[in-house]
């Protein structure tokens, strides 16, 4: 990820979507990853070890980017 994405918050898979629309209507590009993948997962592992989660990050469309969202 580049230094442009800035995690918006850590949530459950099922509730993700709703968020995702939200910022997209604010005019962000949002990216979820698993949150099994997180790069803290071995410091923390609270969503690591309770599964299910995702994190959305989020950075201002740009131009370029408007119309291919990243998911």
């Amino acid at each position: 990820m580049t230094q442009e994405w800035k995690k918006a918050f850590t949530i459950e898979k099922e509730r993700a979507q709703e968020y995702i629309e939200l910022y997209e209507s604010m005019g962000y590009d949002v990216r979820v990853v698993d949150a099994a993948e997180c790069d803290l997962k071995d410091e923390c592992r609270v969503c690591y070890l309770h599964g299910d989660y995702v994190e959305i990050f989020i950075k201002e469309r740009s131009d370029e980017s408007e119309g291919e969202q990243e998911k």
